[in-house]
């Protein structure tokens, strides 16, 4: 049935959700952008309710039939039917003689093997001659005296095409006859033709399928079943008929018992509808007790003709219909005996279901990158399906979930398009800026570039005038004392020059090695020749344990520039009197370098950031030595540059230790 909503109310709700905006229209536009798919959505579920989408519909309610855990195979039922077999041993042709009829209940109620309840699905005529109507009187007082034992039998009023609902004759109707009509969905729900309802009454009138549940729900101590109390039973005015849908508790193919078969056992026990032919009751071929505390239904099962089969779930095709319509009510008969039917979940409670799940669904993906979304959107498809077979199998309700599904869907055509915009949008805005950040970059490193290259000549100029003046022309104490000033400020200048050089190397990747081999130990002889007089100026010495080794392939001026540094520090911040000690071995793969001090120390808190660009230790000693904090950062850049290593271990007030790692190659 089509729900109608008001499409215009509702949007107009959802309108009131958007807050209002304010004076800035480019603030306006970029803050209401964000609402747009969640308005979108919101509309298309609307839209979509307004349709019912009965085939995709009918498409899962039949997969969770043919898959339902919830009912049990029960066998409480045997199929008696006639057929072309019969046809051929009896020489008969359907419904056959009332003589036929009578040997045959004979042999049905057999003392100590009588069935429970007895449905009768096959149409009789009215007899023809003398002869038929004494078999018509036995056929009725043999169904009379079983019903005095306490069997229960009842005529099937069956359906055929022309000629409408088929009663038993006159003579038999106090047997008793209910209504024994397949409902088929050829104008309701998909218009498939497939069986999917029962019919419980009509005008009041229980029928065929009620009765004898509730007569074998009697037998064996349960309570009988009331329309009204029935799960998923709805009364159509129109047909003034109560309705229920029914549930397959086993495929609806029969298994035909074969006494000269060799799996005859193995077929007694399968969990299908058992089924013998008529003439193999009247022959006596079953076994002993096979019909005792069942339901037996007798009808036709005519496969050439087609008034005789339908759909099923597990058949929707035309080209498959192979279903005999007698299977079909034992079916309906066993849903009904074990009182588990279907209630349709109502489709207001799915609408709002829907909504919940867009509003959800929209403020996941408005969170998470699309990759996610579309996860998150398959594993909430994939978990409704499982829910609604979960509540179909175990609870018997059936939610309508094509809504929830196609929302699903509708969030996902409308979201993940979206983010994937945003998220580009987005990207190109990073990848824009980090262009523009680049080339400012790039601005900024040739700007201290040419400036701290045209420095170089004018200090060194400084330097030079300075070195002159101290050397050739004759000055006092005051003047020699200026000058070693202007001297030592000119070395620290060239230093800064040299290491912001440096640094715009590293950082715009132009550091390139020019290898050569070289002996370790003399490069170590060097940095130590220089740093001689500074270290006497401060009371220390430079002891050097130098091993013998193999020249390796090294860049010989920032390999000279990673020990002076090193040994630059120890002397600025060890302090007076103290010992700096250069050590050296190689081993098979590596050439070692090891320069440690008795000074200071280091904390472990700055040990941590030794390495770090423009770090600078916090001590008393930083506030008076001049430094950028670019020394070390420069060295560990140009040890790795090499494919070597270096590590550092440092104990407050005991001493720091370097040690650098070369490949011995």
């Amino acid at each position: 049935m089509k729900h109608n909503i008001n499409i215009s109310k509702m949007i107009t709700f959802f309108l009131r959700l958007i807050p209002k905006t304010s004076n800035n229209p480019s603030g306006n536009n970029k803050e209401l952008s964000c609402y747009y798919p969640l308005f979108f959505t919101l509309l298309f579920t609307v839209i979509l309710i307004q349709y019912n989408f009965p085939s995709m519909e009918a498409f899962f309610y039949d997969l969770r039939a043919k898959y339902d855990f919830g009912i049990d195979f029960e066998d409480n039922i045997v199929l008696v039917t006639l057929d072309d077999e019969s046809d051929a041993h009896l020489g008969e042709k359907a419904p056959y003689t009332y003589a036929t009829h009578v040997q045959f209940l004979k042999k049905l109620f057999t003392v100590n093997s009588e069935p429970t309840v007895v449905s009768f699905l096959v149409s009789l005529h009215e007899p023809e001659s003398e002869i038929e109507s004494s078999a018509q009187e036995k056929f009725k007082n043999l169904v009379l005296n079983y019903k005095t034992r306490g069997g229960k039998f009842r005529f099937g009023n069956i359906m055929m095409e022309g000629f409408g609902e088929q009663w038993p004759p006159l003579a038999l109707r106090e047997l008793g006859h209910s209504l024994a009509l397949l409902h088929i969905d050829s104008v309701v729900f998909s218009k498939d033709e497939v069986c999917r309802r029962a019919i419980l009454n009509i005008s009041g009138d229980d029928s065929i399928h009620l009765w004898t549940a509730n007569q074998y729900r009697e037998k064996i101590g349960l309570s009988a079943l009331n329309v009204n109390n029935i799960q998923g039973a709805t009364y159509s005015p129109q047909a003034d008929a109560t309705f229920v849908l029914f549930r397959y508790y086993t495929e609806p193919y029969t298994q035909k018992i074969n006494t000269q078969s060799s799996n005859y056992v193995h077929n007694i026990h399968s969990k299908k509808i058992k089924r013998i032919s008529y003439h193999q009751v009247i022959a006596g071929h079953y076994p002993e007790k096979f019909f005792a505390n069942k339901i037996v239904v007798v009808g036709t099962q005519y496969f050439t003709k087609q008034s005789d089969l339908v759909l099923t779930p597990f058949n929707r095709t035309h080209e498959k219909m192979v279903v005999p319509s007698v299977n079909i009510h034992a079916e309906i008969i066993e849903s009904l005996v074990q009182n588990k039917t279907i209630w349709p979940l109502p489709r207001s409670v799915t609408n709002v279901i829907c909504f919940i799940l867009a509003i959800f669904l929209s403020y996941i993906n408005s969170r998470i990158s699309p990759s996610r979304g579309v996860v998150i959107i398959i594993a909430t498809a994939l978990g409704i399906f499982l829910i609604s077979i979960y509540l179909f199998s175990f609870h018997g309700i059936w939610p309508y979930i094509t809504h929830l599904i196609l929302t699903i869907f509708v969030v996902y055509y409308i979201w993940v398009p979206f983010r994937a915009i945003a998220e580009y949008q987005q990207r190109y805005a990073i990848e824009e800026e980090s262009k523009l950040l680049k080339e400012v970059d790039c601005l900024k490193q040739n700007f201290i570039s040419l400036m701290s290259h045209d420095l170089k000549t004018p200090v060194a100029r400084i330097a030079g005038n300075a070195e002159i003046l101290a050397k050739y022309y004759q000055s006092d104490e005051k003047q020699k004392k200026h000058l070693k000033n202007i001297l030592d400020a000119t070395k620290e200048l060239n230093n800064f020059i040299t290491g912001i050089l440096d640094f715009i190397r590293v950082e715009s990747q132009r550091c390139n090695l020019n290898l050569v081999p070289k002996d370790i130990n003399t490069i170590v002889e060097e940095v130590s020749l220089n740093y001689h007089c500074e270290a006497e100026q401060q009371s220390m010495n430079i002891e050097l344990d130098l091993s013998p080794l193999y020249p390796i392939k090294v860049d010989v001026i920032l390999l000279k520039r990673v020990i002076s540094n090193i040994v630059e520090n120890a002397i600025k911040y060890s302090g007076k009197e103290k010992k700096i000690v250069i050590r050296t071995w190689d081993d098979e793969h590596w050439v070692y370098i090891k320069i440690s001090d008795n000074g200071v120390g280091i904390s472990q808190e700055n040990l941590e950031h030794i390495f770090d660009k423009f770090f600078r230790i916090k001590n008393d000693a930083a506030h008076t030595i001049k430094g950028f904090g670019l020394g070390l950062y420069l060295v560990k850049y140009f040890v790795e540059l090499h494919g070597g290593k270096i590590g550092v271990n440092s104990t407050p007030g005991v001493g720091t230790e370097f040690l650098i790692t070369l490949k011995n190659c």
